[in-house]
């Protein structure tokens, strides 16, 4: 083609391609290149911590205190995962911490559930196998109210799940764990919201 080299067609990388750049590049000490990674990454670790600190006061220090842990270690990125799991396990750890130090009073919201609502998130917390499709979006709507009164563990389990709608494989990633074991405590975890709502 005139005016290209070689007669080759020059494109826009694919986005994949363009952040390994950006990531090469702030590993070479070029930070201004981080500004671009947090413009990609921003608008999911904010909803990520807004839903498990659920404090929109708190949403925008935690967000940039986590995207500076990330570009103080970003050198010890490897490119074995995706940025985006690298920089979500930062995140929970993060919010782990901040919720294991705040904890707090938490406001109950079961009074809002109807009854229909609160049986069929008994029978599927009950289920030790995978929740069929019906269950997981009834699971995923009111799981944001019982996430109110979780435990730092189970918040941070139930929301990479129910809200992140990531899958069991993927939690494990962001969280180091067995996919096994994730399983396990996001059985336990569905167990204990089923406790919680019988209190009402």
């Amino acid at each position: 083609m005139k005016g290209e080299p070689n007669g080759i067609r020059m494109e826009n990388p694919p986005r994949d391609a363009q952040e390994v750049e950006w990531i090469k590049r702030v590993q070479r000490g070029e930070g201004e290149a981080f500004a671009l990674l947090i413009e990609l990454h921003e608008r999911r670790v904010r909803a990520l911590v807004f839903h498990l600190v659920r404090r929109r006061d708190e949403v925008e220090d935690i967000a940039q205190e986590i995207f500076i842990k990330a570009f103080r270690g970003i050198r010890s990125y490897n490119f074995r995962s995706s940025f985006g799991t690298w920089l979500g396990r930062i995140a929970a750890n993060h919010c782990y911490d901040y919720l294991r130090r705040e904890q707090k009073a938490r406001v109950s919201y079961y009074w809002q559930m109807s009854e229909e609502g609160s049986r069929k998130l008994e029978e599927a917390a009950e289920k030790q196998d995978a929740l069929t499709a019906e269950e997981e979006v009834v699971v995923r709507d009111l799981a944001d109210k019982l996430l109110a009164q979780a435990p730092a563990g189970d918040r941070m389990i139930l929301v990479l799940k129910e809200i992140e709608d990531q899958s069991v494989e993927e939690i494990a990633e962001v969280l180091n764990l067995r996919v096994n074991t994730v399983k396990v405590r996001l059985h336990r975890a569905r167990k204990r919201m089923l406790q919680q709502l019988k209190k009402w």
